[in-house]
């Protein structure tokens, strides 16, 4: 039948096209619910990263780059970026699982997703509208030169972090969350504080890596475990820190806030103390091929001793052997399980 302005309606009085979003919202709010995790017992563990700003990495082989012509591709690799997604696949290749969340749109977004699937890390991302960001990194084999272009992420909606915040808030007691890595615009630097602070109420460990303000925001909201590299450490305090000592110094002041307080420090290994523990930790002397994710490969290696029960000394250890592993390789923050307990055997710990 239809209507006065001529419209099909339904028999109920509804214009077609509202009964069709109608149903499509119900649809949606369906499928929402059932990607929702169950209330699991309370001795149950489970790990999940956060990665808010994910990338499709590029890294593409010319001879030699020349302006204003064609320029031939020799090679190209693709492959699936950030720092949540490095800590997911240094826990898998340590022998655990682990959810990774965070933003993902477009069709950049789609072969992430497929590529994180292939290698056998599990996804729950939310889908935005716009399009994951893109990183090319263009390698000149003649002249040993390289360029990265980095676009800009895209902005995410008030709608977008409502979905991402109410999945969060859904996740199991006893479970582990990591968070790490830049926000994308349109997500407020109080995002980790208001994580941190809902899922402490749920029983949840949660485990921050940060800079800037979000360091900042997410400190004073009480994190079971902060691990700030030296430099984030410095400008959080807004002090240049220059040896262990010193960063040991301050890193004890944040134990009314934290459980645990971790810096890492490079080829200097890190600073870890607790309340009752405080520890030097130096790595081996390794060739090193590349440094980038390496404090990711640390954090993942923590996260996945303690989610084993292993002691914060042990968990430590394991963490540093893993950000040493992480440099032999030339990829960001891939690890070889071998090398890591080869390294952890020669990792120095000494009580502060």
């Amino acid at each position: 039948m239809r209507g006065k302005n001529g419209q099909t309606v339904s028999p109920c009085g509804c214009p077609r096209i509202i009964r069709f979003v109608l149903r499509g919202f119900v649809l949606y709010i369906r499928r929402e619910s059932e990607l929702r995790p169950e209330e699991s017992d309370p001795e149950t563990t489970m790990i999940y990263t956060l990665t808010l700003n994910p990338s499709l990495e590029k890294i593409i082989d010319v001879e030699e780059f020349v302006y204003d012509d064609v320029n031939v591709i020799l090679d190209e690799k693709r492959s699936a970026e950030g720092k949540g997604i490095d800590v997911s696949r240094v826990i898998k290749e340590l022998g655990g699982q682990s959810v990774a969340l965070g933003f993902m749109g477009g069709y950049n977004g789609l072969e992430v997703e497929g590529r994180l699937a292939s290698e056998g890390i599990l996804c729950d991302f939310t889908r935005v509208s716009g399009e994951t960001r893109t990183n090319i990194n263009i390698h000149q084999q003649r002249k040993k030169m390289q360029t990265l272009l980095s676009a800009a992420a895209a902005e995410v909606t008030e709608f977008d972090v409502a979905i991402l915040y109410n999945r969060i808030k859904q996740i199991p007691r006893g479970s582990h969350m990591v968070m790490t890595g830049s926000m994308p615009p349109g997500l407020n630097d109080n995002f980790y504080a208001q994580i941190i602070a809902v899922l402490k109420n749920r029983g949840v460990r949660t485990f921050l890596d940060a800079d800037g303000e979000a360091l900042k925001a997410g400190v004073l909201a009480g994190p079971y475990l902060m691990k700030p590299n030296i430099h984030e450490f410095g400008r959080l305090l807004e002090n240049n820190l220059k040896d262990q000592e010193e960063v040991l110094e301050h890193a004890a002041t944040y134990l009314d806030l934290a459980e645990f307080v971790v810096v890492s420090m490079g080829v200097r290994g890190a600073v870890g103390v607790s309340r009752k523990e405080k520890y030097f930790v130096s790595p081996p002397k390794v060739n090193v091929k590349s440094s980038i994710g390496a404090g990711d490969a640390l954090l993942a290696g923590i996260v996945f001793g303690l989610s084993e029960g292993a002691s914060f000394k042990d968990a430590l250890s394991l963490g540093v052997a893993c950000g040493t592993a992480s440099t032999l390789n030339a990829g960001q923050g891939v690890c070889m399980k071998d090398d890591v307990y080869a390294i952890m055997k020669q990792v120095s710990m000494k009580n502060a």
